[in-house]
């Protein structure tokens, strides 16, 4: 009997080891999904942030070949709009992200109306909420704090942001089996492809390869915004949030607000939501804060969907945006 246990255990521990390995080498080998490598990078000097149209538009390796002087590594640390609008989770995450004793660091804040707004029936807790930076604090009166609704999203959670590999995102927030990490990748047939710097790229045609695809993505994608422009609102916590990511990042190097290119339509219907956005932003940057406000929403960049722009125009922006930094700083 004791030696039945016993090759049994041996049995399940080498299963476990080859197991181990198999996804070690699985990891090392390349693509997990959109987000894993960020959070098993090393920590950050100089960060994009923002929601997805930041992560598929700005390329972190564009600026840092024409911005000399700022600390790396350079890193977009943007996700999506329900993993990253501008709260107290994701400045936390970014706090954890930065890397210790940054002072000349470049941080790029993308902003965008959907970044700054909540639902309008937002639940609200029973305490007063004090910002976890010190900064800004203030209580949200009698109707009691803001619930972020992404509080509980793996941005938000996430402790180790830095690991590598990163066994807390692979146990909690991999929305796919483990086995899919020991197959070789068809990386022909992969449209997402997160690169080292961060950056994602969408690998589908150009828009006049097919337009008829573009036509039906830029018709989905319309659709969910105007939905979400009816349930929603600009929201004053996600401001002061804003505000406070701005002096955090402000005491480790130099802070540029920007506003993406999109799509004539969403950029139409981003005018109708917050009609005084631009406005707000501009205050933000040159009254409260004291940084730069690139806006670049008109600028006719294609799109792959009538929002995020293609990775042709990504690596585009990415030269203009560091090309009109640089001239800030002369």
């Amino acid at each position: 009997m004791q030696k039945l246990l016993l090759r049994l255990a041996l049995l399940l521990g080498t299963v476990a080891l080859l197991g181990g390995l198999g996804i070690w080498a699985g990891l090392r080998r390349g693509y997990v999904d959109a987000f894993y490598a960020r959070f098993a990078s090393p920590p950050a000097g100089s960060l994009v942030l923002g929601t997805s149209r930041a992560a598929q538009g700005i390329k972190p390796s564009v600026l840092a070949a024409q911005l000399s002087g700022y600390e790396g590594p350079w890193l977009n640390y943007a996700f999506t709009l329900a993993e990253s609008p501008y709260g107290p989770g994701y400045l936390s995450s970014i706090q954890r992200k930065l890397a210790p004793g940054t002072k000349n660091g470049l941080f790029i804040l993308a902003v965008d109306p959907w970044s700054l707004a909540l639902p309008k029936d937002v639940k609200r807790g029973k305490y007063p909420f004090f910002s976890k930076a010190g900064t800004l604090q203030r209580l949200a009166g009698d109707k009691g704090p803001i619930l972020f609704p992404e509080a509980k999203s793996m941005v938000s959670q996430l402790a180790n942001v830095s690991q590598n590999p990163n066994l807390d995102y692979l146990a909690h927030y991999l929305h796919k089996p483990f086995y899919q990490l020991l197959l070789n990748a068809d990386t022909a047939h992969v449209v997402e492809r997160l690169h080292p710097d961060g950056w994602l790229e969408i690998a589908l045609p150009p828009p006049s390869a097919d337009t008829a695809l573009l036509r039906r993505r830029t018709a989905e994608k319309l659709a969910t915004y105007r939905k979400l422009a009816t349930s929603s609102a600009f929201s004053e916590d996600r401001y002061y949030s804003l505000l406070e990511t701005i002096r955090f990042l402000q005491e480790h190097g130099r802070v540029v607000l920007v506003r993406l290119p999109t799509g004539p339509e969403m950029a139409a219907l981003e005018k109708q939501f917050i009609p005084g956005f631009d406005n707000r932003m501009h205050s933000a940057a040159t009254e409260i804060s004291h940084v730069p406000y690139l806006n670049y929403l008109d600028q006719p960049y294609p799109t792959n969907d009538g929002n995020h722009i293609t990775r042709q125009a990504a690596a585009q922006f990415s030269q203009r945006l560091a090309a009109d930094i640089a001239r800030l700083s002369r």
